[in-house]
């Protein structure tokens, strides 16, 4: 237990937690505007691959992290053509590219790849201050989608998307071109994502993000965001994100297995799921 509250643990909770608060917020801006997301961990690991590579042949580590992050918009638009243009469900696209994305990632390198660029591993490992780096990159992202979603008109249209397909399209708000931002917006997270998980684990493997994409989703419904869309706001999503993180530190420290921990994360996602559908049973 003092090992668990101590600073140096919170401090490593927050850098570890940087990439999960990035993916829920993706998952997040899915769910709300009615949707889903499940490529986000495949994207994660396929851009750490990318970045990985390229500092291995030397490129400059701008054009390096500038590759990867291409790499989850050109995703994000497949994704985004895809839902928003297609009858095709949302599960069903992301799974598939979700798969895909992994695939490249083996077909780029099977095993895992080392980085030795200091620059590059203090993205995610170093501080301004007392402060972890990924903790002030993380609050300036929420920061920003907060004030999006609050007081920009963009903001109104995803919870309209999100709330009534019909209503928003009487209003004039072009469903289509929302959804294919929406996924776009994740592609650019995803990568971000990526980029900072090969930082701090000072490597990239192509399956190094699997099983985010469920920690992200349970992050967002914990944090109270309606599955049926419409509703949620982004603050409880990262407190959710957060919650999340905090049981797998926990259950990391206990020596639980992985397999045991996703079992953990999924009995939190059911229960979350009943608790909602009992209240609106309610209502």
């Amino acid at each position: 237990v003092d090992n668990y509250t101590s600073i140096n643990n919170f401090t490593n909770i927050a850098r570890q937690a940087a990439v999960l608060c990035i993916l829920t917020i993706c998952a997040f801006l899915a769910i709300l505007t009615h949707q889903l997301d499940l490529s986000i961990g495949g994207i994660c690991g396929l851009t750490g691959m990318v970045v990985a590579v390229l500092l291995e042949k030397q490129a400059p580590l701008p054009v390096a992290c500038l590759a990867g992050l291409a790499t989850g918009v050109a995703f994000g638009m497949v994704n985004g053509l895809l839902a928003g243009m297609t009858t095709i469900p949302t599960f069903i696209v992301t799974l598939a590219t979700m798969n895909i994305a992994e695939s490249l990632g083996m077909v780029i390198r099977t095993g895992t790849i080392q980085i030795t660029n200091s620059t590059f591993v203090w993205l995610s490992n170093g501080s301004i201050g007392p402060i972890p780096f990924p903790l002030l990159l993380v609050a300036v992202i929420y920061l920003i989608f907060w004030y999006i979603l609050k007081y920009r008109p963009y903001g109104t249209r995803l919870y309209a998307v999100g709330g009534k397909e019909e209503a928003a399209l009487t209003a004039g708000i072009n469903v289509k071109r929302t959804k294919v931002s929406v996924y776009l917006i994740n592609g650019f997270l995803s990568g971000l994502a990526g980029i900072l998980m090969a930082s701090r684990l000072s490597s990239a493997n192509p399956s190094a993000a699997m099983g985010y994409e469920l920690d992200a989703i349970c992050g967002t419904v914990l944090g109270g965001t309606a599955l049926t869309g419409g509703r949620g706001k982004i603050g409880g999503a990262f407190l959710g994100a957060i919650a999340i993180s905090m049981l797998r530190n926990g259950m990391n420290m206990m020596g639980l297995r992985l397999v045991t921990q996703k079992m953990v994360i999924g009995a939190v996602l059911i229960t979350v799921g009943v608790i909602c559908a009992l209240k609106k049973t309610e209502k």
